[in-house]
């Protein structure tokens, strides 16, 4: 199955502390910190519920007309594949061990 098929979620663990500039995750499973600029604050509140790379996408789009549709899949597909490997996102992608 391709990446753009996936159905995506947050794990529903993951504490997010959003600061001025961006937001911090906590995985209390794993003890990891991640900064998220922005855009990744974005990102991440699109994923609350079962979502797919094109909603995601659609959403961002809206905010940043600026940018292609083309580099903003780029950049989302990008940050959820660091997002999937450092333990952040539930749901089919945990299932399958990827994302």
């Amino acid at each position: 199955m391709s990446f753009e098929k996936r159905k995506i979620k947050v794990k529903t663990d993951i504490v997010l502390r959003e600061e001025e500039e961006g937001a911090f995750l906590f995985n209390p499973d794993t003890g990891r910190i991640c900064y998220l600029n922005i855009l990744g604050t974005k990102i991440w509140k699109s994923c609350n519920q079962v979502t797919t790379l094109e909603r995601i996408v659609d959403k961002i789009s809206l905010d940043f007309t600026d940018i292609s549709r083309e580099q903003i899949v780029e950049d989302c597909m990008k940050f959820l594949q660091d997002l999937g490997n450092l333990g952040f996102l539930a749901g089919e992608t945990e299932e399958k061990g990827m994302l």
